[in-house]
Formats: C-alpha cells, sequence, structure tokens
C-alpha cells in the first residue's frame, strides 16, 4: 500500500503529496496525521493522509506511526484544504491549520543525540561552527534539545545549517516528539457499585472516627452518580476517604467530558415571530430556492432596520426542520454576544459560538459539539465558515460588504469566497445580507447570477434617521479647537439631558494620526514598513498598526531637532475632548486598545446597554448592527 502524504515543513514551491510505503499491518486512512521520516537526514516530519493507493514502489520510506487513531479531517474537509491552497497560494498544512482548532495541533519537540561515530573529535571539520556544537551537546550529555543549543547559537537559520550538516555526517541523529497541545477535559465520577440499601446499612455500622465514610455514601445512596469534585464540595470529606470507599468495593469510577462552554443567556423575545409583508415575501422567495437541488446564492438588500434578522431566524428554522444546520457569519466580534443571546431565545442549546477570541479549550469543545451534531446553529465570524456541520443547509453572512471577511494571514482567504464554495459542493444556500452591498455582489444580483430580494421600509414603519453634515472649515471659522463641532456638542448636551445614549464612531485609534516636525515637516515612520507611526497619549509611545512596531516619543526631531506637533485625530483624543467638555457624562471607548481579556467587548457593552456609560466612543466595532434601544444620537 502506498500513501500520498502532505508534509507540514514543505515550503510552496515543494508543496505535494510525496509518496509513502505503509508497513505490514499498519491501518491509515485519508485525513489520518502521521510521522514520517523526511528530507537527507530523514528527519521525523509530521504529515497528513491524502490518498491510499494499491501497490508496492521499491526505495520508498516507510510511514513510522499514525497521531491518532481516527481520521481527524473528514473528505470534504480535505477538499476543502485543497480549494484553499490551489485559491490562496498556501501550502496544504497552512490551509489546515485554519480549519481546524489551535488545540488538535502537536507541540514539535526536537531531540539531537551524538551518534557511535565519534571520529569528529579527530576529523578536521572545515564548516564553521559545526565542532562547537558537537562540543556543545556533549557537555549537555550527549543528547539535548534543539532549543538548548539556541543559547550558544541564536540564529535560527545557522542552527538547522548546522544541524543538517552534522546530520548528513552521521555525527548526530535527529528526532521529533509529538506531543498534544490539549484536548477534552475530562472529570472522575463516582458511581455507587452496590444497592442503596446495602450502602446504607454499611454507614450504618461506620464508627464516629468514619464519619466521612458515612456522609459519603448517604449523599452515594440518594443521588447514585456525582463527580469527586461535588462529593468532597457536600460532604467535607477528602479525596482519601472516596479513594478507600472505591477500594472497600462500594464506589467505582469513571471518567466523563467536561464542555467548556459559557451559558449564554437568551435574549426576552416575543414569540411567535411575525413577519411583515416585505418580510415575508423574502422568506418565502428564499424558502423556495432552498427547497431546489441547487439552492445557489442569494442577496437580501435590506436598509438599516427593515428586520433581515428576522428573516434570517425564519430561514434558521426551516433548515432545522429539514434536519440540517445552518451557520450565521457575522464581521465583527462584538456582535457575537448580541446575536448569540438573540439565538439562544430562539434555538436554545443548539447553538455554539466559533471565533479567533474564544479560549482554545473552549473553541476545541464547541467545534466538537458542530461535528458530533449537538449544535445545529453556528454564529461566529469568518472562521466559523470551516465550521464542520455534518448536513449544511444554509450559510448567511451578514453586512457582507465587509472588508473584516477577508483573511489578513496565511492563508488569506475570504470567508464568502469559501462559503460559496461550501454552498456549491453540500448543495447549500448562502444568503449574503446587508443594507448596503457590496458593488460586486449587487452587480451579480441585477445579472441574475444570484437572486435579489428586498426590503425598502423599516419594520414597523418607522422612519429613517435624520443625517446632518457639517463642514467644519465653518467650525475652525468660529474658533473651535476640538474635534467636535458646535452641532455635535450641542447634540450629545441635549441626548444626555433627555436621559438617552450617544454612539460616537471614528475609525482611528490612538490620539493622533501622526507627529510631525514643525520645522522640517518630516514625520516618524516606522522601520519595518514605511507607514507612518500613530501617537499613543495613553503610554506616550508612537505605534504602527501594521506590524505592531512602536517606541518612545521622541522629545525633539530626530532629524533636523525641532518641535513635534500632534495631526489629526485618533479616539484617544475624542475621549479626552469629551472628558473636558462633559465631566459629569461617564464616557466608555472601545477599540483595540481597551478591549482585552480583562475588559472584553461584552463586559464594555453590557455596563453601556445598562445605562452605566452614557457615552460609547469606538472605531468600527461600535457601528456593526448593535440592538441598542436607548441610543438616539
Amino acid at each position: 500500500m502506498i500513501a500520498g502524504i502532505a508534509i507540514s515543513s514543505a515550503a510552496f514551491a515543494m508543496d505535494k503529496p510525496y509518496s509513502y510505503r505503509v508497513p505490514e499491518g499498519m491501518s491509515l486512512s485519508p485525513g489520518q496525521r502521521v510521522t514520517v521520516p523526511f528530507g537527507r537526514g530523514n528527519i521525523r516530519t509530521e504529515g497528513i493522509v491524502l490518498s491510499l493507493t494499491e501497490g508496492e514502489e521499491a526505495g520508498l520510506k516507510a510511514v513510522e506511526r499514525p497521531l491518532e487513531p481516527e481520521p481527524l479531517l473528514s473528505d470534504y474537509q480535505l477538499r476543502m484544504a485543497a480549494f484553499l491552497r490551489e485559491r490562496y497560494f498556501c501550502t496544504f498544512y497552512d490551509a489546515v491549520r485554519a480549519v481546524l482548532p489551535a488545540l488538535f495541533w502537536f507541540q514539535e519537540t526536537e531531540t539531537v543525540t551524538l551518534t557511535q561515530d565519534r571520529s569528529w573529535e579527530t576529523a578536521a571539520i572545515r564548516k564553521e561552527g559545526a565542532a562547537a556544537m558537537l562540543r556543545a551537546i556533549d557537555d549537555l550529555g550527549g543528547s539535548c534539545t534543539a532549543s538548548a543549543l539556541s543559547r550558544q547559537f541564536p540564529d535560527e537559520e545557522i542552527r538547522r545549517e548546522l544541524l543538517a550538516y552534522l546530520a548528513r555526517k552521521k555525527w548526530v541523529r535527529a528526532e521529533k516528539e509529538y506531543l498534544k497541545k490539549g484536548g477534552e477535559k475530562r472529570e472522575r465520577i463516582a458511581v455507587l457499585a452496590v444497592p442503596a440499601e446495602e450502602a446504607m446499612a454499611f454507614a450504618g455500622t461506620r464508627p464516629k472516627s468514619a464519619l466521612a465514610q458515612k456522609k459519603v455514601l448517604e449523599l452515594m445512596a440518594s443521588v447514585g452518580c456525582a463527580s469527586v469534585k461535588d462529593i468532597c464540595y457536600y460532604t467535607g470529606a477528602g479525596v482519601q476517604t472516596v479513594n478507600r470507599l472505591e477500594k472497600l468495593g462500594y464506589l467505582e469510577f469513571r471518567q466523563r467530558q467536561v464542555l467548556r462552554c459559557r451559558e449564554i443567556n437568551p435574549a426576552p423575545v416575543e414569540k411567535p415571530l411575525v413577519l411583515n409583508e416585505e418580510q415575508t415575501g423574502a422568506f418565502e422567495g428564499l424558502k423556495s430556492q432552498l427547497n431546489r437541488e441547487k439552492p445557489g446564492v442569494a442577496l437580501l438588500y435590506g436598509v438599516t432596520g427593515s428586520g433581515k434578522t428576522s428573516v434570517y431566524i425564519r430561514l434558521i428554522e426551516e433548515v432545522l426542520a429539514q434536519g440540517k444546520a445552518a451557520v450565521l457569519l457575522v464581521p465583527e466580534i462584538a456582535l457575537t454576544p448580541q446575536l448569540l443571546s438573540l439565538m439562544a431565545a430562539w434555538f436554545g442549546d443548539k447553538v455554539a459560538v466559533l471565533h479567533s477570541s474564544l479560549p482554545n479549550g473552549e473553541r476545541f469543545d464547541q467545534w466538537k459539539r458542530v461535528k458530533n451534531g449537538e449544535a445545529t446553529v453556528v454564529v461566529g465570524t469568518r472562521s466559523a465558515v470551516f465550521a464542520p456541520c455534518p448536513k449544511l443547509g444554509l450559510l448567511i453572512l451578514d453586512e457582507e460588504q465587509e472588508h473584516s471577511y477577508q483573511s489578513e494571514n496565511a492563508p488569506r482567504y475570504c470567508a464568502k469566497e469559501v462559503a460559496m464554495w461550501r454552498g456549491v459542493k453540500e448543495k447549500a444556500l448562502v444568503l449574503l445580507g446587508s443594507a448596503t452591498p457590496s458593488v460586486e455582489s449587487m452587480y451579480r444580483a441585477k445579472q441574475g447570477d444570484y437572486s435579489l430580494y428586498r426590503l425598502t421600509r423599516r419594520y414597523n414603519g418607522r422612519s429613517m434617521s435624520e443625517v446632518e453634515v457639517v463642514d467644519i472649515r465653518q467650525e475652525l471659522k468660529l474658533g473651535n479647537g476640538y474635534s467636535l463641532s458646535y452641532p455635535l456638542r450641542q447634540a450629545i448636551h441635549d441626548t444626555c439631558a433627555a436621559g438617552k445614549q450617544t454612539i460616537l464612531l471614528l475609525n482611528r485609534r490612538g490620539n493622533s494620526r501622526a507627529l510631525v516636525c514643525v520645522d522640517c515637516r518630516e514625520a516618524p515612520e516606522c522601520p519595518r514598513c514605511s507607514s507612518r507611526l500613530t501617537y499613543h497619549s495613553a503610554n506616550n509611545r508612537l505605534m504602527c498598526h501594521y506590524c505592531g512596531f512602536s517606541q518612545p516619543v521622541p522629545e525633539r526631531c530626530p532629524r533636523c531637532g525641532g518641535p513635534m506637533k500632534p495631526i489629526g485625530t485618533g479616539t484617544q483624543k475624542v475621549q479626552q475632548e469629551l472628558c473636558e467638555l462633559f465631566p459629569e457624562v461617564p464616557v466608555a471607548r472601545m477599540d483595540a486598545d481597551t478591549v482585552s481579556a480583562a475588559n472584553p467587548h461584552e463586559a464594555i457593552l453590557d455596563r453601556f446597554r445598562q445605562g452605566e456609560e452614557q457615552i460609547l466612543l469606538g472605531t468600527q466595532m461600535v457601528a456593526k448592527g448593535l440592538d441598542l434601544p436607548n441610543v438616539t444620537l
């Protein structure tokens, strides 16, 4: 048997299926991960089996061992990874890393060991640094990890080159071990191993010194099964007491998986869901398209507040009734808590959430719930497009025009394109929803490539928002030195006086766009990507928003020594101005600088929703369809 295997360490130019011989007695399947010898030095490398063919070929290297008993990737996931590789010019392994959660991957540890050939001690080694590396390994006991050599050989490229040279000379042997980063969380369960009457009779014979055993047996006689942690909590007994009862034969221990999934609080909703005339027309058309042999792509073009989400909910209900699953994608993580609460109100524990900000353990458990069919409604950002739904019926991209559906890291996939690929392959309807569709989506809808459905009026006949454009040049003539115009300041004052709330959107974080020298007009640039550094007043640093480079603010111009002046406006500067102009009004700021693990976007939005702050200032994450009834400005 010959296996075609994609190698993890192969560069894009060398990324192809490599042929390996499957040893006698080893059972492999496509989608299974294995370790194989690769390259001249036969370095142990991770690979994924892509194909298996009958036959034998002399001289082929053999597969060492499988890394898991069952295939991790299904047939359609292998095809999806192949599509990502061809479409976005990445390696097969880069594509698979986008499809799978991080906890499925292995921690690679390389051990370097001296062989029995000690001829290097007397040989004239011409390779610079090779002799020093051999002596370093010998000093470490003849065996060490590759990372242990990094102190003496910090340059990774040179270190790799030296190790490859020594392996070719057969003076060292490099072996890789793969340890899984994580997996399922399990807890120990105690089960009563005898009838309850027998347990109670034994508890009655316990002396006062064994009071803890009596309490444990009484609890187990009433519940029959409980985690060891709960038993100790409710009885005050120690783990040793529970272990002793297991040895006496009154308890049995088992393992149970614990899901690391946070509780979703359902939003208050009115049931049943009632659609207006326009929504009903759009739903009936989409329902008809959903039941076709090839559902294709549809565009739901509805003005803001027209009730597109209600149409989504009715469609998801229809899909679930057919025994299929639905995926709802949103452009920003800030939107997921709100949509999750709404979906939980309609679909209960069938809802799963997938996005990059989830802890690895929780994301792993949510992914498994979807794969096992326990969760059939998936809500998430662009990475949720890879959700492993067994029977996919509907893929929805809300705010389909947003650039955040395009990944900026390898593989640089577009979630919209991946969704359309899945729609074709799995015969699922792809629905694009927006109040401001992208030019290409609207063009294709008008050309007839997509079906087009319109919602032209707001739900319940509400009027559209008033929009006022302010000429900032007039503000400068009036002597307004703030970033906030006089009409805006007056509107904020009136809104706060009425007990209502305000959202201010400024799509630039930091204090100012840049620092510019007054004399030579030069602005500090990032040495890595040549973009202007943004001034952040909170930590008094200049930062690059592309690569993360930062440096302290110079006191004078590095070029001519002239004074530096900030130009432009960012969210930090506007927050400072708001605190000056409205000292009694609490202000919340939500951007990439304030959102963190300790202060997540959910917490910021919850405080604002509860009225703890009257003004919410932020970048684009504050303007993505948030449902906040008290916001009037």
